[in-house]
């Protein structure tokens, strides 16, 4: 097995983002469920920088794809379509959010006039 400079650089990469991830919820900054899923999503990505090939061909293999590049590449737009839905949703909560404290505040201020 050939080893490639991303295979050295990527884990590498992976190791700093997790140790600020430990950083930020030893000071309280992340809670540990979020430090849990965040640490265990790096690991992955570490995981498909050291064996791509073989990451690729299962992949291929699950869904059908005869080529592992096709794979890789329809497996990333529908990570990146999630995601966008999840945001999504968050965004939409927060403004159902943001809604019904203005309207809690405005019957406040009615009330006392």
């Amino acid at each position: 097995m050939e080893i490639r400079y991303f295979q050295i650089i990527i884990p590498l990469l992976v190791a700093i983002a997790i140790g600020k991830q430990i950083r930020d919820t030893l000071k309280g900054k992340a809670g540990l469920y979020e430090s849990i899923i965040i640490s265990v999503f790096w690991t992955g990505v570490a995981g498909v920088a050291i064996f791509p090939d073989f990451f690729s061909d299962l992949i291929a293999k699950v869904f059908g794809i005869k080529n592992s590049t096709n794979a890789i590449i329809f497996f990333a737009i529908g990570l990146l379509f999630y995601f966008q839905l999840q945001i999504y949703k968050m965004l939409r909560k927060q403004d159902q959010l943001l809604t019904e404290i203005s309207r809690k505040e405005a019957l406040k201020n009615v009330e006392k006039k």
